[in-house]
């Protein structure tokens, strides 16, 4: 059985190790880092930050048969804020032409944009390669809890999502594009310009031009990585623009990977969500409608939050549900919980 929940301190260890296989900006590979993550992610469920736009979310998927931590995803309330705004290259044009050449062109430019009150992003998706190609469907399951939660609590998110895309990088981990631009500004490695923009982005705006950069005088391999999306990362941009996600010309400046966004009352997960009321289960005989995730708030309990993927029957009451772990969730009849339908009746499927 399969439960997701809110990330504790006792599951750092587990989280390193999953870390380690894809080093994320949101999620990197460094144990200081990540209990640093770890504990703002406890303080944001618990409410200890007021201000909304300062809390981050990571939550886990735990194979609870095995008793083992097998996914990770994560949302940022606000992606852009004073002390460490959003930073991006806008992708745009300009065109020029000579009469006296009879010449055209239109050159592709990139302009740096910094967003100080940005929108929620989400990121940190992370699945055990054990786990890939399950028939659950685990990695959609644990990318999609994560619209279930922003719908549960819509008000404490941003109008717009973002996702922010890995390119292709080279064997050794570097970027072509950061090699052939900002390392020409900066003085400094792709690894270590990234390390050091998870705490502070100054340097890119002290440092990098502000006026519009030519890309035709970029090397070839350097232009051909702008806006392109890594094998790696494929399947996650195809889920994405099913759910109404978009490339509106704006890349990471480190290494071109692409921002894919949606407004959020317009994404169908945030959409569907709802708040309902728990009949009970669902009886083992019973046919049910359909399947759907579903999650559960606890006010003062250790874990704040957990989820499962359940099969549902819908009535005028509220909602019967069975699934595996269905008991880990401790909801009785009457108590309300968080609803996303991913197929039913009058329903385009999700799945």
């Amino acid at each position: 059985m399969f439960v997701f929940h809110e990330v504790r301190p006792q599951d750092l260890d587990e989280l390193e190790t999953l870390s380690a296989r894809l080093n994320t900006l949101n999620l990197p590979n460094d144990r200081e880092r990540l209990e640093k993550i770890v504990q703002k992610s406890r303080e944001s469920f618990s409410g200890r930050y007021e201000d909304l736009k300062e809390r981050e979310y990571v939550f886990v998927l735990r194979d609870h048969a095995e008793d083992k931590l097998i996914g990770t995803a994560m949302i940022i309330a606000q992606h852009g804020t004073y002390k460490r705004p959003a930073v991006y290259f806008n992708v745009g044009e300009e065109q020029k032409y000579s009469e006296t050449l009879d010449k055209f062109f239109t050159h592709e430019t990139l302009e740096l944009e910094f967003e100080y009150a940005g929108p929620t992003e989400i990121g940190g998706l992370i699945l055990d390669p054990d786990y890939r190609g399950h028939a659950q469907k685990l990695g959609k399951q644990l990318s999609y809890l994560r619209f279930l939660y922003i719908g549960m609590h819509r008000r404490w998110f941003r109008d717009r999502i973002v996702a922010e895309l890995l390119p292709p990088l080279r064997d050794d981990g570097g970027s072509d594009l950061w090699d052939c631009l900002g390392k020409k500004f900066t003085g400094l490695h792709y690894r270590d310009a990234d390390q050091i923009s998870r705490e502070n982005v100054e340097f890119i705006r002290s440092l990098f031009p502000s006026s519009p950069i030519y890309t035709a005088l970029l090397p070839k391999r350097a232009q051909n990585k702008i806006g392109v999306v890594g094998d790696k990362t494929k399947p996650a941009a195809e889920m994405l623009r099913s759910i109404g996600f978009a490339y509106f010309n704006q890349i990471d400046p480190f290494d071109g990977g692409p921002a894919l966004s949606v407004e959020t009352d317009r994404c169908p997960l945030v959409d569907r969500t709802r708040q309902v009321t728990f009949v009970g289960e669902l009886d083992a005989d019973a046919e049910p409608e359909g399947e759907a995730l579903v999650g559960y708030d606890y006010d003062d309990h250790d874990v704040r939050f957990r989820g499962v993927f359940a099969e549902y029957h819908q009535g005028p009451q509220g909602v019967s549900l069975r699934a595996p772990g269905l008991d880990l969730l401790r909801m009785e009849p009457g108590d309300t919980l968080g609803f996303l339908p991913l197929d039913g009746p009058h329903l385009e499927p999700l799945f």
